[in-house]
């Protein structure tokens, strides 16, 4: 079930949280272990299965997955090359990364990457996907549906590659860049329908909740009001 709409759906703020013991877990763990949790409830650990997650950015939460599960297979997508390599080097290469948000009157912290064997990041559009038809058995993004230059195509790709009776998880505020989305996809009823029609079978709609962005050690924020919604493939 979707939790308290204001604190287990939050962004968090910092990179990573593993191994941080200041000021900024205390802030961004309970949001973290939300997004992770409602994750899980979707899919069995423990389990070879293939887990994609769609604009991944560092590898924030596609990582605590894979390494929770060393016997899964994990992909993380984005099409930026920077956040990208930087993920790779704290996930896969093990390399230690100075995390430095005193500008937000946080203290600095170092942390210690990890060397997972069953992970992997790759750049790709999310319109366009580099596996194979039906070949991930779970897949999930947070906050990129609104930012793609074809929402709709993406929404095909994540049909194409999901294994049949395989899930998705979608967190998006439909904050969209173009004209056009707009009125193709809102309000959320519109969505709804395009889900429907691609085939998809809806197990869970949580509409207008709120997403707080915490930006600095005060509590400043921004909050967003966002849709999520579980999906299955027939």
């Amino acid at each position: 079930k979707w939790s308290s709409k204001k604190s287990k759906w939050k962004l968090f703020l910092v990179v990573l949280l593993e191994n941080n013991r200041t000021q900024i877990e205390n802030n961004t763990k309970e949001s973290m272990s939300g997004i992770i949790c409602s994750i899980k409830n979707y899919y069995y650990f423990n389990f070879k299965i293939n887990v994609l997650e769609l604009g991944c950015g560092v590898g924030r939460m596609i990582g605590i997955l894979a390494k929770e599960n060393p016997i899964g297979n994990y992909w993380g997508i984005d099409y930026s090359y920077q956040m990208l390599k930087q993920g790779h080097d704290f996930w896969v290469e093990n390399k230690t990364i100075l995390l430095d948000l005193s500008h937000k009157g946080f203290s600095s912290v170092h942390l210690p990457g990890h060397e997972l064997k069953n992970l992997n990041f790759g750049l790709a559009k999310a319109e366009k996907l580099p596996f194979r038809n039906e070949s991930q058995d779970f897949v999930f993004s947070n906050f990129l549906l609104d930012r793609l230059k074809q929402p709709l195509e993406g929404l095909k790709e994540m049909k194409r590659v999901l294994k049949r009776n395989g899930k998705i998880i979608i967190i998006t505020p439909l904050n969209f860049l173009h004209k056009d989305h707009w009125q193709q996809f809102y309000p959320s009823v519109k969505l709804l329908q395009v889900i429907r029609e691609i085939g998809f079978n809806v197990l869970e709609w949580e509409d207008n909740f709120t997403i707080e962005e915490p930006l600095d050690l005060r509590g400043n924020a921004l909050k967003w009001n966002c849709i999520g919604m579980v999906l299955q493939k027939s």
